[in-house]
């Protein structure tokens, strides 16, 4: 097993090194990605709950609870990563606002703990860029009702890769592309 590390940008947890494990389709969101989508999102984090799926080192939702989130849900299923974002959550202090699911997303997500802990303000799906999430995947992840009525979503995708201009009831509202990443920004569609 090789690891590496990166670094939390920014907030109470700044310079703190995240372990991450290489290889078994792990790919850490880029530092050039991650200054992106925080400055994009901005205040929005303040206090919110944040769902990291495909959480991987859990970078994501890590850096969310730097920055004022009330609290973070990481799903992994690799069973090792998911163990070492554990002991990470452990060793930043952060466990009690915080909960690891290692577990395929498509169970997780009705996985009745996990419900318990929505709505989300901010749910960022961060797939293997190998692994096209099928509409359905997408579609089951918006249906579940996880995301709160002023949430977004954010799709984490290989930048030549068209998203979906919608999900359920969920629209695209913008797209930025940072190298070979590709990031999503999806807003609840509101009844007219």
């Amino acid at each position: 097993m090789d690891f590496s590390s990166i670094r939390i940008i920014a907030g109470s947890l700044k310079g703190r090194k995240i372990p991450t494990l290489q290889g078994q389709g792990i790919r850490p969101t880029s530092l050039r990605a991650r200054e992106a989508l925080f400055s994009i999102l901005g205040s929005v984090i303040q206090g919110a709950c944040v769902a990291d799926l495909f959480a991987g080192s859990g970078a994501i939702g890590l850096e969310a609870l730097s920055r004022g989130a009330q609290k973070a849900v990481f799903v992994e299923q690799n069973l090792e990563a998911g163990q070492i974002l554990e002991k990470t959550l452990a060793q930043f202090q952060v466990k009690s606002q915080s909960q690891v699911f290692i577990q395929d997303v498509a169970l997780a997500i009705q996985n009745p703990y996990l419900v318990g802990w929505r709505p989300f303000d901010v749910l960022y799906i961060d797939p293997p860029y190998q692994f096209e999430p099928s509409h359905q995947l997408l579609t089951q992840i918006e249906e579940a009702d996880l995301v709160a009525k002023n949430g977004q979503v954010i799709y984490e995708h290989f930048s030549k890769r068209t998203p979906p201009s919608a999900i359920g009831q969920w629209r695209l509202t913008r797209t930025a592309k940072y190298g070979d990443t590709g990031l999503s920004f999806y807003r609840p569609q509101t009844p007219a």
